[in-house]
C-alpha cells in the first residue's frame, strides 16, 4: 500500500504525514502513529519503519485511516537514534506537533472526527500520554513508555491498551505499566494491560519471546482500535 503524503499545519517549522486510507469511502476513525527515539527507520535495534507501516496498512485494511507523522522535523532531531539527547529539551515541542497532527485528522475526508485513535512506541507512548488531554482520543494503545518526569495534565479517554515486556529495563519496564494504568484509571480510563513474558524493549530481539509478544500485542492493538473506533 503506497500512502499519501501530506502536510500538517499549521505550526513550524512544518511537518509532513504518510496517510493510509481504506478502501470504503464511509465516514470512519483514524489512529495517529507516533515512533520511538530512534526515529521512523530500521537500523540494527529494529525495523521501527517497516512495523509501523505494518500497523498502518493493517489498521487501513480493517477500515480505518492511519496517520505516521514526522514529529521529529518539528525540532530538526534526526531519525538515527541521538534525539534521545533531545528529550529533556524538545519533549514540548514533539507533543504539540502530535497535538496538531491529530486535530488536522480531525478535518480530514472521510474521518469521523469522534473516533481518533492513538498508538504510540517508547517514546512516541509516553507523547500519546503526554498529549491524552489536549488530543481527547477515543482509544489509546502505548507501547513500553517511560514515564520521565509525568504525563501532565488529566484526560478523558475512554478506552486505553498498555503493552510492556517483563524483560524491560527502566524507565520502560513493566512496572510502569501499573502507575500507568492507575493514572488512566483513577481518569475513568478502561484499561487493559499486557506484559509478556521474557520480552524486552522494542520487542524487535532475536529471541522467540519477543517474536511472540510482537505478534500477540499487534493481534490485539488491531482488534482494539478495530472494535474502539
Amino acid at each position: 500500500m503506497t500512502p499519501d503524503k501530506i502536510d500538517i499545519p499549521p505550526g513550524t517549522p512544518a511537518i509532513t504525514g504518510e496517510l493510509y486510507k481504506p478502501a470504503s469511502a464511509a465516514k470512519t476513525g483514524l489512529v495517529v502513529l507516533a515512533y520511538g527515539t530512534d526515529g521512523y527507520v530500521d537500523n540494527a535495534r529494529g525495523p521501527w519503519k517497516t512495523m509501523m507501516r505494518g500497523y498502518a496498512e493493517e489498521l487501513a485494511a480493517r477500515g480505518l485511516f492511519a496517520l505516521i507523522p514526522n514529529y521529529f522535523a518539528r525540532t530538526g532531531s534526526r531519525h538515527d537514534g541521538s534525539a534521545i539527547d533531545d528529550i529533556a529539551t524538545k519533549r514540548p515541542d514533539w507533543a504539540t506537533a502530535l497535538v496538531e497532527t491529530v486535530t488536522h485528522a480531525r478535518t480530514l475526508a472521510g474521518v469521523d472526527p469522534s473516533r481518533i485513535g492513538m498508538l504510540g512506541f517508547s517514546l512516541g507512548g509516553y507523547l500519546c500520554l503526554l498529549t491524552r488531554a489536549a488530543a481527547k482520543p477515543k482509544a489509546l494503545v502505548s507501547y513500553f513508555a517511560p514515564i520521565f518526569d509525568g504525563f501532565g495534565a488529566p484526560g478523558n479517554v475512554p478506552f486505553a491498551q498498555l503493552h510492556h515486556g517483563k524483560k524491560d529495563k527502566p524507565p520502560t519496564d513493566v512496572t510502569n505499566a501499573a502507575r500507568i494504568a492507575a493514572m488512566l484509571r483513577a481518569e475513568g480510563t478502561d484499561v487493559a494491560v499486557f506484559e509478556y513474558e521474557d520480552a524486552t524493549h522494542g520487542f524487535a530481539g532475536p529471541t522467540a519471546a519477543d517474536t511472540k509478544a510482537a505478534a500477540d500485542s499487534k493481534a490485539a492493538t488491531l482488534k482494539f482500535f478495530q472494535t474502539r473506533l
